[in-house]
This record gives structure tokens, sequence and C-alpha cells, in this order.
């Protein structure tokens, strides 16, 4: 009988160690398999979190570009409007009287508005410097048709000189183109009352050079009437200030404008 109990014990005993092996063997399987659960969730999270950090980084980054390509874009056509102006000035006085102030206000309101896209776009210093060749052109804008008066007038007087010799020649019509233009040449540099005194006598040379209609002295008289910025308006044989002051400021707008570009790329 005693044999008989002890079997038994043992056998239950052997049971109750298989059965809680198999519950513990369970139970580290069920851990383990939840940690590996949570590492998946986390390396998901993690994937899913560099997913939208790369996303937004790609959405910026199209952005500023997009926003470069805006300015780039911008600048260009500030620079170009301002471009057309000032050859438009130059060549004015090439143009008939009767189309100069259409062709001047076309040209000069494209500078506005090209002006205003820089300074939706543009930086402050950009912006500041965009104002500085505005003003420049606004200066241009003024003088412009008078300038093209006085030089076209400067252009039909030299035409008129004698082919040969114009100091020494006794053609009286190319006499008169001569000394005509040798006044126009001096006028801003002459006192106040040495241009009126001057001024009947610049009329009749003008008007015997037969250089120009009775209109384009009218003009021209008007023109040397108001004497400021003469220099300006009138030019030089190899500098034009009018123009070299423009040339200058557009160049330091170049140098801002693509500069901060260059920043931003950086």
């Amino acid at each position: 009988m005693q044999l008989e109990e002890a079997v038994a014990a043992t056998s239950a005993l052997t049971t109750f160690i298989t059965v809680s092996a198999t519950l513990l063997a369970a139970h580290w399987t069920r851990r383990s398999a939840d940690r590996a659960a949570d590492a998946t969730v986390l390396a998901g999270l993690d994937q899913s979190q560099a997913a939208v950090v790369a996303a937004q980084l790609q959405e910026r980054a199209g952005r500023e570009q997009s926003c470069e390509n805006a300015r780039r874009a911008a600048y260009a056509e500030f620079l170009s409007a301002v471009d057309v102006l000032v050859r438009i000035v130059a060549e004015l006085a090439d143009v008939p009287s009767a189309f100069r102030r259409e062709l001047l206000d076309q040209k000069a309101t494209a500078v506005v508005e090209a002006r205003a896209g820089v300074a939706v776009l543009g930086p402050s210093a950009v912006l500041s410097q965009a104002e500085k060749v505005a003003k420049q052109c606004a200066e241009l804008e003024k003088l412009a048709l008078r300038r093209a008066v006085l030089r076209s007038a400067i252009s039909a007087l030299e035409a008129a000189w004698c082919p040969r010799n114009a100091e020494r020649c006794q053609d009286p019509h190319h006499t008169s183109a001569y000394v005509a233009w040798e006044l126009l040449a001096e006028w801003g540099s002459l006192e106040d009352e040495e241009r009126w005194e001057k001024l009947d006598f610049l009329e009749f040379v003008l008007q015997e050079s037969h250089a120009l209609e009775a209109k384009q002295v009218r003009q021209l008289l008007d023109v040397a009437n108001s004497v400021a910025y003469w220099d300006e308006m009138i030019g030089g044989f190899v500098r034009d200030p009018l123009l070299e002051r423009f040339q200058a400021v557009r160049e330091d707008f170049v140098d801002v404008a693509y500069g901060s570009l260059d920043s931003l790329v950086a």
C-alpha cells in the first residue's frame, strides 16, 4: 500500500512539474512575442515619423526652390524693364517727336510694374537697391524728352556742317550750323546774363542753318531756356554722365539681388 501511494505521489509531482514547465514556457513565449510586437510597432512608428520628417523637408525644399525661382524671375523682369527704358531714352532722339511721349510712358510704366514684383518677393536689401535703380529711372524719364530734343538738334546740326572743313567753310548755312552747335555745346556753362544775350543769336543761327524745322527750333529754344541738368542731357563725346549713374546703380542691384539668392542656396 505504501508503495502504491509513493508511486501515485511521484506521478502527481511529475505531472505538476511538467504542467508548470509548459505554462512557464508558454508565458515566456507570449512575453517574447509581445516584446517583438512592441519592437515592431516602435520600429513602424520611427519609420513613419522619419517619413513625415522627410516629406516635410522635401516640401520645404520645394517651397524654397519655388520661391527662389520666383525671385529670379522677378529680378530678371525688373532688369529687363529698366534696360529697355534706358535703351529707349538713349534712342529717343531718333524717334519722331510725336511718338516720344507715349513710348516713354509705356517703358516707364513697365519699370514701375516690375519693381512691384521685386517689392513682393525680394528681401529688404534687394528692395532698397531696386528703389535706387527705380529712382535713377525716374531721373532718366524726367530728362528724356528734353534730352531727345537737344540731342536730335545736335545730330542735325552736325549733319549740316561743311563736309570738307567746318571751321573754314564760307557757306552761310554750313557756318550757321557749326556756330549753333558750338553755342549749344557751351550753353550749360554760360552765365545767365550771357545766355539771355545770346538767345536771339542762337535762334538766328538755328534758323539760318536750315538743319531744323521751325517746330524743332521752337522746341530747342524752350529747352535752352532751362539749363538745369544740361550736361546730363547733352551727354558727351566719350562719357554720358546720366547713363553712367544708371549703370552704376544697376550693377549694385545685380550684386545684391543675385548674391542674396546664392546665400539662400548655401
